[in-house]
């Protein structure tokens, strides 16, 4: 019987944790692996800035958490209509997707 040789090698890819860890908005899944309100408790741990909670009424995306600071420069009915037409084609029901959103304001004040 010969003896076998043994060799382990282990690596690793070492990066900083980014704070926060959701930038701007998630969208979870009708059967995502986390539930809304977990996702919730967790945010609130990890993060100062306060999230508004949309639920929707559909059958792949079930809700999203979004900074409510965007909710001053975005509609929510905007976002609601951006998610569904734009994310729910490329989500599957068991996803949380994070989101990076561009919001682009553009004011003009009135004559004198």
């Amino acid at each position: 019987m010969t003896n076998a040789h043994v060799k382990s090698a282990l690596s690793a890819r070492i990066t900083d944790y980014k704070i926060p860890p959701v930038k701007d908005a998630l969208v979870l899944g009708r059967e995502s692996p986390i539930g809304c309100l977990a996702m919730r408790r967790a945010l609130s741990l990890l993060i100062k800035a306060p999230y508004a909670h949309v639920e929707l009424d559909d059958d792949t995306v079930s809700d999203i958490l979004v900074r409510e600071s965007l909710l001053k420069r975005l509609p929510q009915e905007q976002l609601v209509n951006f998610v569904l037409s734009q994310i729910k084609p490329i989500m599957a029901a068991d996803e949380v997707l994070h989101l990076e959103l561009d919001v682009e304001v553009i004011v003009s004040g009135g004559g004198t």
